[in-house]
């Protein structure tokens, strides 16, 4: 099966996303997504899943911006836990650091039954 452009996740928010639990991502550096773009999803390098997202908006915000809204839409329970998750990700904190949001809409799966 070949696909095209996709967006990469780790594992643990893969059922998040389907669920429509996490409906955004933050990023360090700009992703090579655009507004209106369909995507699969990845977990890896290798491992292109067949379901899909939407790309509903893309724009720059402070991480120290973050309300607990934007905490529950990234899928964390609270700020407290958003923060314990990206330091795991990204081994630091820097709340006046400038990052990406990805906000996104889980389109299903093109999987065969």
């Amino acid at each position: 099966m070949q696909y095209g452009l996709t967006l990469l996740f780790k594992k643990p928010y893969i059922e998040q996303i389907i669920s429509g639990e996490k409906t955004v991502t933050r990023r360090v550096s700009r992703p090579m997504v655009k507004v209106g773009g369909i995507y699969h999803i990845r977990t890896d390098f290798f491992n292109y899943l067949p379901d899909q997202i939407m790309v509903k908006h893309l724009y720059q915000k402070r991480i120290d911006e973050m309300t607990p809204e934007d905490a529950l839409k990234e899928g964390a329970s609270s700020l407290e836990e958003f923060h314990e998750k990206w330091t795991d990700l990204y081994n630091s904190w820097d709340e006046r650091q400038l990052v990406w949001v990805v906000e996104f809409e889980y389109l299903g799966s093109d999987r065969k039954p």
